[in-house]
């Protein structure tokens, strides 16, 4: 760069890598997240490049966006850069595979698949969560869960 006819140095910032390990809201204790590497179960671990090392939330892949269901979130791409490894780039646009919630793995779409799914304080002591999503968008969501004012509008009587 050069400024009043003389060069000035710009100093470079050095990048910082964040692992980002995204919850699907079943197992959310560091404990069960680690048995799901174990099992093969639970959402991929994905890493992010920021110029701040505080900067790793606005890098962050939406739920849709890990979990591979473009087609429901409408706001465009996110934050994501492609990687410069060939391998990671060509999984995700060749693969016809999608997170299911209900089964927690990669699996090709189908009529039964969980896109989404939103989980009580303490998981482990339900066995459904509260709300899912399914293959078309569609949200469906347990009715002990509702707040009582809204019942009688949504439920009728």
């Amino acid at each position: 760069w050069v400024k009043d006819g003389r060069q000035v140095h710009v100093p470079r910032h050095k990048k910082h890598y964040h692992f980002i390990w995204p919850k699907d809201g079943k197992n959310g204790s560091k404990w069960g997240r680690f048995k799901d590497i174990m099992s093969g179960q639970g959402p991929d671990i994905h890493v992010t490049a920021g110029a701040s090392k505080h900067d790793y939330m606005s890098h962050r892949p939406r739920k849709p966006r890990w979990g591979l269901h473009d087609d429901l979130d409408d706001r465009g791409p996110d934050c994501a850069i492609p990687s410069p490894f060939p391998w990671v780039n060509n999984i995700r646009e060749y693969s016809a595979n999608c997170y299911d919630f209900r089964t927690r793995k990669f699996r090709r779409p189908h009529h039964g698949m969980w896109t989404d799914a939103h989980w009580p304080k303490e998981p482990r002591s339900h066995t459904l969560p509260k709300a899912v999503r399914n293959n078309w968008g569609e949200w469906w969501q347990d009715p002990t869960y509702v707040p009582f004012h809204l019942r009688p509008q949504l439920f009728g009587g």
